[in-house]
């Protein structure tokens, strides 16, 4: 009697999450012929490219980890995973290579995966509700610009007062973003909290430091030329002015990014690091 493999029992194959609408985002200098089968799919199976996310079933981004957090916010106005092909660079998020989109994007619709949940930053700004991924900084403006002077409060309780070029405060997600570039510590996506780290501070003894996730974070920001700025996920930048209302603390709200089923974040970490290899 012939053995049945698992691959090709009918429950194994079952389809638990249809895909008929997907919202696709995709970098302005993505290579199209790369895209030409997974559009030959979705033309096959009757899945339609839809404008409004809140029509779609999923979310596909072509691209590198900027194109991802455009596709993040759009999770923000309704709760679907994100199929995250990587046509970028180093790709932190987005590990799935162009080759693999179409058998990915099947595991998907058989639950053959695994949903991967990274937290959002959220940040009240005068009063309006922003959502970062990656993070939020305060930063002074041109390079002729003074030192800026950021008092940064953990539930109303001064954690540090920082003359530096600027503070990044980061999610686990963006931890291997901005903040490592500036000397941060990488923090395991996992845990709930919030990293902050100064960038390039007058003293050096001003040191990154990792909080709950659940403190509420408040910023003051003082300068000799009113020139420093809001930035959050490097798409939105405000000017600060001395009276506004700065605050932060790791949101409820998640973004589910589609992985596979032997994804490893450590592995991930040695392969874009370079750990263990000789320079």
């Amino acid at each position: 009697m012939e053995k049945t493999s698992k691959n090709s029992s009918p429950e194994y194959n079952k389809i638990l999450n249809k895909v008929k609408k997907v919202k696709i985002i995709k970098n302005k200098f993505v290579k199209e012929e790369l895209l030409t089968e997974f559009y030959i799919y979705m033309k096959k199976n009757k899945i339609i490219e839809v404008v409004d996310v809140k029509n779609a079933d999923l979310i596909v981004s072509f691209g590198g980890d900027g194109t991802i957090l455009i596709a993040a916010k759009e999770t923000i106005k309704k709760d679907i995973p994100i199929l995250a092909v990587n046509m970028g660079t180093v790709g932190y998020m987005a590990e799935i290579k162009p080759e693999n989109a179409v058998e990915m994007l099947e595991k998907y619709e058989r639950s053959q995966c695994i949903i991967d949940e990274r937290a959002f930053l959220e940040i009240e700004y005068n009063d309006n509700i922003f959502y970062a991924l990656n993070e939020l900084l305060i930063i002074k403006g041109g390079l002729v610009s003074h030192l800026i002077n950021v008092e940064v409060y953990s539930n109303s309780i001064l954690v540090n007062k920082y003359r530096a070029d600027g503070v990044i405060v980061a999610t686990p997600t963006g931890s291997t973003a901005y903040s490592l570039s500036a000397g941060g510590s990488i923090v395991h996506p996992s845990l709930n909290a919030v990293s902050i780290t100064p960038l390039l501070p007058q003293s050096l003894t001003a040191r990154p430091i990792i909080v709950d996730g659940k403190d509420k974070l408040s910023f003051k920001v003082y300068t000799r030329d009113n020139d420093a700025h809001l930035n959050i996920d490097g798409s939105q930048c405000f000017h600060i002015k001395p009276s506004d209302k700065i605050n932060a603390v790791l949101s409820q709200k998640r973004v589910k990014i589609i992985r596979t089923e032997n994804s490893d974040y450590y592995n991930i970490l040695r392969e874009k690091l370079k750990w263990g290899k000789t320079l």
